[in-house]
């Protein structure tokens, strides 16, 4: 069954994607207290991405089937993150300095990792992929819910760990599992829940506002400025920003559910083409810079309503790109960029 509030819920996680993006683009010299609050606030949407994603994955798994499944990921996302990260590639193993490493060895370890290149934020495809190649044992979850328990003593380790650097991405797999656990736990009890996020919801936004003032106050660091490594806290010894999002996610779908009716399917492009705005954000704050500084005004300084009009700016680009090869390229389309 087709549930509209979730893939409205994906187009709004996109959207905290890309802003939290754009913060980190725009200088904060210009008003740092209030960047700090909007990173605090923006940041860490992999959490929400991920959270969705697991729901999906149970929501759907009564059609599970291993290869049609891992068909399907490399049609639709592995083959399109091939394509949009070849440019950055090349670019960066064939035109930019060396650090003694062959071209052919540097692109083979940004494709492999997502990192070191422009396009920055797909990193996440390599990770996700391990999720992808690990389904059949996350449909044991699925056929046994009691393991769904395994989500507390995950959630504390990640928490206390804290997110390792994006090139181990093994690891920082690890780090985001309990969050991908956790909506699948809540497409399992869904009937259940659903009541309570849609009653509740002004509470759990009012909790996840007020985590992320006592954060902007007290904690030196913001959104995801932060040492990583095991057991050094960012805010005492937990990671606050992925337990912020974790919260969010609940509000989110809270609001989601309530809002459903006026919504209605207004998002419903932006959630398919999702995975297309995240192939191509990065590419555009890149060209956003880059104009900027070839006007001869430096460094773009940021506010809220800087960080708003280019996060729509960006989304806008990157939805009329996938309108456009949509026509052009029709079904073919998924395979280069992923809707």
């Amino acid at each position: 069954m087709f549930l509209r509030y979730v893939h409205n819920f994906r187009a709004v996680a996109i959207c905290f994607i890309v802003a939290g993006h754009v913060v980190f683009t725009l200088g904060h010299a210009a008003h740092p207290r209030m960047m700090d609050l909007l990173a605090d606030a923006l940041d860490y949407g992999t959490v929400l991405f991920l959270f969705i994603a697991g729901f999906l994955f149970e929501h759907l798994s009564g059609t599970f089937e291993y290869r049609g499944y891992l068909r399907r990921k490399l049609r639709n996302v592995i083959a399109p993150y091939l394509v949009t990260s070849v440019p950055a590639v090349v670019y960066v193993a064939w035109f930019t300095p060396g650090d003694g490493h062959s071209p052919w060895y540097r692109a083979a370890v940004m494709l492999a990792t997502g990192v070191g290149s422009p396009d920055y934020a797909v990193w996440f495809i390599p990770m996700i992929a391990l999720f992808y190649l690990a389904a059949p044992l996350l449909m044991r979850f699925v056929r046994h819910p009691r393991l769904y328990w395994l989500i507390v003593p995950l959630l504390v380790f990640s928490a206390l760990a804290h997110r390792p650097p994006e090139l181990w991405t093994p690891v920082i797999a690890v780090y985001f599992l309990p969050v991908y656990l956790l909506g699948m736990w809540v497409s399992h009890a869904r009937e259940r829940i659903e009541p309570v996020v849609r009653r509740w919801w002004p509470a759990l936004l009012a909790a996840f506002a007020a985590a992320v003032v006592v954060r902007w106050l007290w904690s030196p660091w913001h959104g995801g400025e932060y040492a990583h490594g095991l057991f050094t806290g960012e805010f005492g010894l937990v990671d606050w920003m992925l337990l912020m999002k974790v919260l969010f996610c609940f509000a989110l779908m809270g609001i989601m559910l309530r809002a459903d009716r006026v919504i209605g399917d207004r998002l419903s492009f932006l959630g398919t083409a999702s995975f297309t705005v995240f192939f191509l954000h990065c590419y555009l704050l890149l060209a956003f810079v880059d104009g900027w500084a070839a006007l001869g005004r430096g460094v773009a300084q940021g506010d809220a309503v800087s960080v708003v009009a280019l996060t729509l700016a960006v989304v806008g680009v990157a939805l009329a790109a996938a309108a456009l090869v949509r026509r052009l390229a029709g079904p073919r389309s998924r395979m280069l960029i992923g809707c």
